[in-house]
């Protein structure tokens, strides 16, 4: 084990893992209990669908033509075709095929009845009228079967579905409109610490900009929340506690920024328990973010983030965005969605898992490479610019220029 006390908690208890964090928080996590709402496709991009969505119809209901070519029957072999005429994708009503015809067929266009297969134009050639087959056709080829898709009441889009802009694609070709969406979880940011200002202030030498509140603020609206209010609180235990209070009372999710570590002023966690919080976990053996406080109250939930601007940022990323779709009523997410890649410069971790801010390209074979973006630790607010990935690294962990690692893509 490192001897770096940052690698230990309250009272050098050891901290829990960041997969056992996300375990149990989104173990106990329920989803929120009003009742969902209609909204046009339009409206519902990033919502949690409440129902399923399913096919209507089969699909594609007729056979269609995978391709520009000639419907015809395999059965005749080589044999010269009679030309019947030209059938595009949203012509209708077609006759059926005798032996010895074929039929022009547009790609999307419905295959006649009588013919099994479509000859590309390519292997064919037309002769005073006649269509000449250049090559073998089979039975079924480029066809696209009635049904092959699906049929009457499949599921397209199952419940629970964060709605993707390919998601509502699909969803109009359903023609489910307007669609059923869970309620968006209500949430209240609340920022702290006696030296923090408004990000519109000019502050003094011993101030800064209150830019984590915007920061988190917009991250808990891209995971889905409804962000209903916002503010800052004077580190005071009384101000603290009507301040959480007020929000535990509007809110389904209350987000904290600072107050939660081991300084003389980190009140919040005897604010939480005062007002019955009941602590899930506090301290996550994650570097940047590990002070983080999470704990509910009647299905309420409280999220303490640490004070510094890339803990914050990271700990939103890795716990509370699935938190927030959770309580939405998407389907779990147990495990971050990482993805493979290599690394432009060395790095390496001691006692805790590291998420290191990076910078996300593509190498010369379009292959994901991530560059670590160089900071002066979590309170080095500047990589948030540099930033589109979270690079992950194990602990006691060594990792050289070239290495293959796995990342983390950010959402927002």
């Amino acid at each position: 084990m490192s001897a770096d006390p940052c690698d230990q908690g309250r009272n050098g208890r050891p901290l829990l893992p960041l997969d056992e964090a996300r375990s149990r928080l989104l173990a106990a996590v329920q989803p929120l209990a009003r009742d969902s709402e209609p909204l046009a496709l339009d409206q519902a991009l990033g919502r949690v669908l409440a129902a399923p969505i399913c096919l209507d119809r089969a699909e594609p209901p007729v056979p269609r033509s995978a391709m520009d070519g000639f419907a015809l029957r395999s059965a005749d072999g080589l044999a010269p075709r009679e030309l019947l005429g030209v059938v595009y994708a949203g012509t209708a009503g077609q006759s059926e095929l005798a032996p010895g015809q074929a039929i022009e067929v547009m790609t999307g266009g419905t295959v006649a009845a009588g013919a099994d297969a479509v000859i590309p134009v390519e292997q064919t050639e037309v002769v005073e009228g006649q269509l000449k087959i250049l090559a073998a056709v089979q039975a079924g080829q480029h066809v696209r079967r009635a049904g092959e898709m699906g049929e009457p009441g499949q599921v397209v889009v199952p419940e629970g579905t964060v709605l993707t802009t390919a998601a509502l694609a699909a969803a109009a070709s359903c023609g489910a409109d307007p669609v059923a969406v869970r309620p968006r979880p209500r949430a209240t940011v609340l920022s702290t610490g006696d030296e923090v200002v408004a990000w519109t202030e000019t502050p003094e030498a011993h101030q800064v900009r209150d830019a984590n509140r915007l920061a988190t603020a917009l991250q808990l609206q891209t995971a889905g929340a409804q962000v209903l209010a916002t503010r800052r609180v004077a580190d005071e235990p009384d101000r603290l506690r009507e301040a959480v209070a007020a929000a535990l009372d509007a809110s389904e999710l209350v987000v904290t920024i600072g107050g939660v570590s081991m300084g003389k002023k980190d009140h919040l966690p005897e604010v939480f328990a005062s007002l019955g919080v009941e602590r899930l976990f506090h301290g996550v053996a994650v570097q940047p973010g590990k002070p983080i406080w999470v704990g509910a109250r009647a299905g309420r939930w409280v999220v303490g983030l640490p004070g510094n601007p890339v803990s914050s940022f990271v700990m939103t990323e890795l716990l509370v965005r699935d938190l927030v779709r959770a309580l939405a009523g998407a389907r779990p997410r147990p495990d971050l969605p990482l993805q493979a890649c290599t690394i432009t410069d060395g790095v390496r971790t001691r006692g805790r898992e590291r998420y290191f801010p990076a910078q996300c390209s593509l190498d010369a074979e379009g292959r994901p490479q991530l560059s670590p973006q160089a900071g002066r630790g979590s309170g080095d607010w500047t990589v948030l610019a540099r930033m589109n990935a979270l690079l992950r690294v194990p602990p006691h962990t060594e990792l050289a220029a070239g290495a293959a690692a796995h990342y983390l893509p950010l959402e927002c």
